[in-house]
This record gives C-alpha cells, sequence and structure tokens, in this order.
C-alpha cells in the first residue's frame, strides 16, 4: 500500500483509539483492533513508521507492552521510551515470557531484528494472540530519527519521547 494510504488508515484507527480511550466509550476495554487498521497485519512485521504511530496511540494502555529483548547493556546503550526488558539471551526467556498475559498486544524490538524473528516464533508457539515485530530493529529505528533513550530503564533520564503522529507525517 502507498505510504500516504498507509498514513490514512492507520491515523483514522489512531484517532478511533483517542476517542475510545478519551471517554466517550462505556469503558471496557477494547483489543487493539478488531480487525487491524487496513494495511496492517493482525500480527507480524511493522515497519518503523507503523510502529511509532501505534506506540504513540496505544503506549499508557494497560493492554498494550512495547518489548526490548536485548541484554541489559544495548539496552542501557539505548531503548525506546516506554520499553521493558526481558533479555532473550539471559536464560530464563521462556520462564519469563510464560509469566506474561497472553491477551495484550506486543510490539518487540531488538538490535537488527534477528532476535526478534526467533521470539516472535516462540510467542506464537507460546499462544501469544497480538506480537508485531519492529522491521530492523532498533539499528533502523534510530537510523530513521526515532526517539532513543540513553541509560538503563528504571532510571531517571532525559529523552525525547516525542512520536510524530500521522497529520505530521502526511505533511512531510
Amino acid at each position: 500500500m502507498h505510504r500516504f494510504g498507509r498514513t490514512l488508515a492507520f491515523g483514522g484507527t489512531f484517532l478511533l483509539t483517542i476517542l475510545l480511550v478519551g471517554g466517550c466509550f462505556d469503558g471496557a476495554v477494547l483489543g487493539l483492533v478488531e480487525p487491524p487498521p487496513e494495511g496492517m497485519p493482525a500480527y507480524g512485521e511493522i515497519g518503523a513508521e507503523d510502529a511509532s504511530f501505534m506506540i504513540a496511540a496505544l503506549r499508557d494502555r494497560p493492554d498494550f507492552v512495547l518489548l526490548d529483548i536485548r541484554t541489559p547493556a544495548e539496552v542501557e546503550a539505548g531503548h525506546i521510551p516506554g520499553a521493558v526488558n526481558i533479555d532473550y539471551r539471559g536464560g530464563s526467556f521462556d520462564a519469563e515470557l510464560d509469566r506474561l498475559d497472553r491477551d495484550v498486544v506486543y510490539l518487540i524490538y531488538c538490535r537488527t531484528a534477528n532476535r526478534t524473528g526467533q521470539a516472535f516464533a516462540r510467542m506464537m508457539e507460546m499462544g501469544f494472540g497480538r506480537v508485531y515485530d519492529l522491521q530492523g530493529g532498533i539499528t533502523h529505528w534510530a537510523a530513521l530519527g526515532y526517539p532513543v533513550c540513553i541509560g538503563p530503564l528504571d532510571a531517571e533520564h532525559a529523552c525525547v519521547e516525542a512520536f510524530p503522529t500521522p497529520s505530521e507525517t502526511a505533511e512531510s
């Protein structure tokens, strides 16, 4: 789908999400998308632009988790704002995944999307329903100029948390 068409499709979902979360609904928690926005898969790989829109729209919702699966040292070197960490190489990855809610939406990433391909397959085997894999990992994300924080996840540190909105992308 043409970039502008994807932007419009996801932008409509973004606005709908804001309206629903903003109080125009009876308070029931909805899934991320039923069905997914036009041009976006129900799960699988998504690009940095769609991932940025997803994070901006859903980062404050309890049914959304931005999951960094790199080592703690890699996370400290730079992570996407709002991420939580489970170390794929830490030896307890499956056990930590097993404790996660299978009914929420996960956007997973690593350095270059190698580990996430393996983690994605594992999560599907374990019964997770909505898992998105950031294409190119944080390396590609940062190269495109999307926000990255430096330092450990649990430390207070300054980081840019400005995610572009669909209207900003359409104007450029």
